[in-house]
C-alpha cells in the first residue's frame, strides 16, 4: 500500500514542478500568471527541494511498478534540475562579482513588511492632489547628520510608497535616512508630471532633511521599475527643463541607482522580451504606454533616459534582472555604454534568471546580490 501511494505522490510533485517551469518559461496569459511566475522563479529552491522529494518517492515505490517508478525518478530529476538552474546561474554569478550570497537567509520571507511604521507627511498637492512621503530612520542613531536616500517606488498609479518597507528599514539602519516619495502617474498623458513631482520631493526634502536627522548635503536618488525611470529623468534633465511641481530649488543628486528601470525608448530600443511578445499583456502594455505619453509617441525618446546623459549625470548603479518579463538586459547595457562615453562613473549589475521586482523576496539570492552592490554603492557616493 505504501509503495503505490509513495508513486502516486511522486507522480503529484512531477505535475507540480511541471507547471512551475511552465509558469516561469511560458508566456504570461494574465498577470496572475506572471506574479506565479516571479514567486516560483524566486523561490526556485522549493520546487527544487519538492522535485528532489519526488526522484526519492519514486524509488522508494519501484517495487511495486518498476517501468512506472522509472519513469516517475526520470520527470522529477529533469525538473530538479531545470529548479535549480536559477538559483545555481546566480550564485555562480554572485560568487564571480565578489558578492557574499549565502542560503543562510533564503527563507526570510517577503519584503513586504517591516519591524516599524515609517512617519508619513504630505509634501506637496499639486493640482489639489495630496503627494506624500514615508520617512523611515535608523532605531539608533548618534548625533551626527546621516546621509539621505530618496526612493522612487514603481508599480502603478493606486500603489502607494514603501512598497517593500523591509528595504527602508535595512537601509535606515546602515545609517541613512529614507524617504519613500509618491508621485502622479502620468496624469493626462504628461510623462513630465511625475518627474516634476520628484524633483519638489526632492527639493523639500532637503528643506527639512536637518529636522529628520539628514544631511542636505548628501542625497542619492533610487527607484525600481517607473520609479527607477522617473529617477534617472529627474538626475540626469537639466535644472531648467522639467521644473519641480511646488516652489523648490533644483536638487543635484549625489549619486543616482536604477532598478531594472526602462532607459531606451527611441526608435531603435530593444523589443520586448520574447514571453512578452508572445502575451496579450504586450498589448496592455501598449495601451498604458502610449496613455503615459499622451499618445504622441515622438514623446517616448524625449522621456528616454538615455538621451539626458551628460559628462554631468551623476554617477549611477543600474541594476537589470535577466529573466525579466518587460526588458530586455539590452536596454541598460546601451545606458551604460552611453554612460561610459560620457565619461560618468557607473556600474552595471545584470542579474541571470532574476525577475522584474525580484527584490520582493528579502532572502533570495538576487536580493542578496543587490543589497551588497548598493549597500557598497551608498557608501561610496554618501560617506
Amino acid at each position: 500500500m505504501l509503495r503505490p501511494l509513495a508513486l502516486l505522490l511522486s507522480a503529484l510533485t512531477a505535475l507540480l514542478c511541471a507547471a512551475a517551469v511552465a509558469v516561469v518559461l511560458l508566456p504570461p496569459p494574465s498577470w496572475e500568471f506572471w506574479q506565479y511566475g516571479l514567486l516560483v522563479l524566486e523561490f526556485a529552491l522549493l520546487p527544487a527541494a519538492a522535485a528532489a522529494l519526488g526522484v526519492l518517492l519514486a524509488l522508494a515505490g519501484r517495487a511495486a511498478h518498476p517501468r512506472a517508478a522509472a519513469v516517475l525518478a526520470a520527470a522529477n530529476a529533469v525538473a530538479l534540475a531545470a529548479a535549480l538552474v536559477p538559483p545555481a546561474s546566480t550564485w555562480w554569478a554572485a560568487r564571480q562579482a565578489g558578492a557574499p550570497v549565502s542560503l543562510g537567509g533564503y527563507a526570510d520571507g517577503l519584503a513586504t513588511s517591516a519591524d516599524r511604521e515609517p512617519r508619513t507627511l504630505v509634501y506637496a498637492s499639486p493640482g489639489g492632489e495630496d503627494l506624500e512621503m514615508d520617512v523611515w530612520r535608523p532605531r539608533e542613531s548618534g548625533g551626527e547628520p546621516l546621509p539621505v536616500v530618496v526612493n522612487v517606488h514603481g508599480g502603478a498609479e493606486d500603489l502607494p510608497q514603501s512598497l517593500l518597507p523591509r528595504w527602508d528599514t535595512w537601509l535606515a539602519d546602515r545609517g541613512h535616512v529614507v524617504f519613500e516619495v509618491d508621485y502622479r502617474f502620468f496624469p493626462d498623458g504628461d510623462w513630465r508630471a511625475p518627474v516634476a513631482d520628484v524633483r519638489c520631493a526632492l527639493g523639500r526634502i532637503r528643506e527639512t532633511a536637518a529636522d529628520h536627522g539628514g544631511d542636505p548635503g548628501r542625497i542619492v536618488l533610487t527607484g525600481q521599475s517607473a520609479g527607477g525611470l522617473l529617477a534617472l529623468l529627474a538626475a540626469y534633465s537639466p535644472a531648467g527643463d522639467i521644473e519641480p511641481s511646488c516652489p523648490v530649488e533644483h536638487v543635484p543628486v549625489d549619486a543616482v541607482a536604477a532598478w531594472y528601470s526602462v532607459a531606451d525608448g527611441t526608435a531603435d530600443a530593444p523589443p520586448y522580451p520574447w514571453r512578452l511578445r508572445r502575451s496579450p499583456l504586450a498589448a496592455e502594455l501598449d495601451g498604458e504606454s502610449e496613455r503615459m505619453v499622451g499618445g504622441d509617441t515622438a514623446q517616448y525618446a524625449a522621456m528616454s533616459p538615455l538621451l539626458h546623459v551628460s559628462p554631468d549625470s551623476p554617477p549611477t548603479l543600474l541594476i537589470t534582472a535577466g529573466h525579466d518579463l518587460f526588458l530586455a538586459p539590452e536596454d541598460n547595457r546601451r545606458l551604460a555604454a552611453r554612460l561610459a562615453r560620457a565619461g560618468v562613473e557607473h556600474q552595471l549589475v545584470e542579474i541571470p534568471w532574476a525577475e522584474h521586482m525580484f527584490d520582493l523576496n528579502w532572502g533570495g539570492l538576487a536580493s542578496q546580490w543587490a543589497r551588497h552592490e548598493l549597500g557598497g554603492f551608498l557608501d561610496r557616493h554618501t560617506g
